[in-house]
């Protein structure tokens, strides 16, 4: 559960998350230090549900090689710079929502997006918030796109800011990158519709992909004058009103 704090209260910074065997709490802000566990008193029934849910998560963290967080990433709020980018490029409606996981990589300052399967932490997308190459870096390169939203029609935009952008209306589906690897194609092949939104100057990748996918998922090109993320929100629900609901 996502709330705001009732210590500091700060906006939707507070966290409650119940486990089965504990249940804890903790407030993001960089200035409240609330925080705490307790455990709870378990009947058969709750015990038998805790432990099916550690062996549940164990086997999908085994099968995915789950992703170790570095102890560098901490919450966005702890980063000024951070901040502003997530919400200069219209994603941080998305993380406050907790339809995207971001943080602040305090090593190599970057926005990091972490990239999650099935609600375990793979992998991670770091944009640099200097002048520094790469300006994207995966830190762990699995071959998996970043999701944002739980919609049944998805957008396949080409990084982590433009899918966090579209995902109150659709799920954004970040392909980090403007090639579309075959490894994604089972990933998609899940949503009811697809459509492919990528730039003018990809727009010869971008009808190669609608051809990989249609024959798995039905899917409708968008070419776009500008990024998702470097529109407004009212050129958003423009765009959405105008390409996704005809």
């Amino acid at each position: 559960m996502r709330s705001d704090c009732p210590v500091c209260g700060k906006s939707n910074t507070f966290s409650v998350t119940d486990e089965g065997l504990q249940r804890l709490w903790f407030c993001f802000h960089a200035d409240c230090h609330t925080k705490g566990r307790t455990s709870l008193a378990l009947t058969k029934d709750k015990a038998k549900t805790a432990f099916a849910k550690k062996v549940a998560d164990k086997v999908v963290a085994d099968k995915n090689t789950s992703f170790q967080i570095p102890d560098t990433f901490v919450s966005l709020s702890r980063n000024l710079d951070a901040e502003s980018y997530v919400k200069r490029v219209g994603a941080y409606d998305a993380y406050l929502a907790g339809r995207a996981d971001i943080r602040y990589d305090f090593k190599q300052h970057r926005v990091v997006y972490m990239i999650k399967q099935d609600g375990v932490t793979i992998d991670a997308a770091g944009r640099a918030l200097r002048n520094i190459k790469p300006k994207w870096y995966r830190y762990n390169d699995r071959k998996y796109p970043f999701l944002s939203g739980s919609s049944s029609v998805g957008v396949v935009v080409e990084d982590a800011a433009s899918a966090c952008a579209i995902s109150d209306k659709a799920t954004g589906i970040a392909l980090l990158g403007t090639n579309l690897s075959q490894e994604y194609v089972p990933v998609l092949s899940k949503f009811d519709k697809i459509y492919v939104a990528l730039d003018k100057d990809a727009t010869s990748l971008a009808v190669t992909m609608v051809k990989q996918l249609t024959s798995v998922v039905p899917t409708q090109l968008i070419i776009l004058k500008r990024d998702l993320k470097d529109m407004t929100k009212d050129e958003r629900d423009d765009f959405i009103t105008r390409k996704l609901t005809r």
